[in-house]
């Protein structure tokens, strides 16, 4: 399943980086780095290890933040794309192949584990917040962007640049992940008080608040929780 995955996002690596390369140029890059710079106060520190980072664009972000950032992905050619990017802006990030499931990092290593985008597609993702806690140091941030996507069927419309049955892929792997079958936020929440987070909480309306978009413009949810 992991290799499928990986698979499926080598494929965009490219295109990832051609939009991305674009909002380089939009408003919505400085409202990112705004929100990002809000975040360090809330931090003991500004260690981040960010988990899917794809072609490197929220990375990037991070580190014009102010973060020491590290930032892993499962598809080999999304790091390859993000470290020329990076080379590109002249920023210092540390990237590796890894998989989110098993976090290649000692214990107590950060202080906020960044992903976006990202556990729609992971197999298990107890797993994933299972090992965020154990990476995190004490008082750490989770911070996920994602959407209940488990009941919706995505198009190849609007998607014309991304290659062909693309989508249709990602509904065959959606199909066949355990998130897909649960409500979200609610599982997520579910999920995170049994690894031991606390002080979760949801935004369903926090990107578009940070992007400056009405409400109806961004089905993604914020989970946020800490480790005590």
């Amino acid at each position: 399943m992991i290799t499928e995955i990986a698979k499926y996002w080598d494929k965009q690596s490219s295109i990832w980086r051609e939009e991305k390369q674009e909002a380089w140029t939009l408003p919505e890059t400085q409202y990112w780095l705004n929100h990002f710079k809000s975040l360090l106060p809330k931090l003991s520190g500004n260690k981040v290890l960010e988990v899917g980072t794809a072609s490197g664009y929220f990375a990037n972000i991070l580190y014009l933040a102010g973060y020491e950032v590290t930032a892993v992905d499962l598809s080999p050619n999304m790091i390859d794309e993000a470290k020329s990017v990076s080379d590109n802006l002249g920023t210092n990030i540390h990237y590796r192949i890894m998989d989110a499931q098993d976090l290649q990092f000692p214990k107590d290593s950060f202080d906020l584990v960044f992903t976006r985008l990202m556990t729609w597609t992971t197999p298990d993702v107890e797993k994933f917040y299972t090992e965020s806690f154990r990476v995190l140091k004490s008082g750490g941030m989770l911070l996920n962007f994602d959407g209940d996507f488990g009941d919706m069927q995505f198009s190849q419309e609007g998607h014309e640049k991304y290659p062909a049955g693309i989508m249709e892929q990602a509904n065959v792997i959606k199909s066949k992940l355990d998130i897909s079958k649960h409500s979200r936020p609610q599982r997520d929440i579910e999920l995170l008080e049994k690894v031991g987070f606390q002080q979760i909480t949801v935004d369903t309306e926090a990107q578009n608040r940070i992007l400056r978009q009405p409400e109806v413009a961004s089905s993604l949810f914020q989970l946020t929780a800490f480790k005590p």
